[in-house]
């Protein structure tokens, strides 16, 4: 009985047999749309009311966003109890980063090989990015028992 109940905690498998992975996908894309919120708000605060440059400000705000997101997520998609805090958040930076190359080589060859709509290839390379970076951020930096 232990053995199944330790495959049950190993794969996020509640008692119903139904996964938690739906609810905490939904509350990593509801952090997603918060931490980028802060991004873009910030951005803005930065560039308007405080006038620094904006790609200067836009790496603060990025960096700010990435902040809120593995904080966000730590506590309230992954119950995350882990405190090896430095390593980590180096983790959660090195999946974060991965996800905006992703983004930027499916942007590059949609816009340059296919010839879609720079806006357009950013909208199918976001979707592409959100479920690579759940997959990177639940698997490797939360993964359960990772100490």
């Amino acid at each position: 009985m232990q053995d199944v109940t330790q495959f049950q905690d190993r794969h996020g498998i509640t008692e119903a047999g139904k996964t938690v992975d739906r609810e905490r996908f939904i509350w990593f894309i509801g952090i997603g749309a918060v931490s980028s919120l802060v991004d873009i708000g910030l951005l803005y605060l930065l560039c308007e009311w405080a006038g620094i440059w904006y790609l200067t400000a836009a790496v603060l705000s990025y960096c700010t966003g990435i902040v809120v997101s593995y904080i966000l997520n730590k506590i309230l998609t992954f119950h995350d109890k882990n405190r090896h805090y430095v390593r980590q958040f180096t983790t959660f930076c090195l999946v974060a980063v991965s996800c905006l190359l992703l983004n930027v080589g499916i942007i590059w060859l949609l816009v340059t090989l296919v010839a879609w709509h720079y806006l357009a290839a950013k909208v199918l390379a976001t979707i592409c990015a959100v479920f690579w970076n759940y997959y990177g951020q639940s698997r490797i930096t939360f993964r359960a028992g990772h100490e």
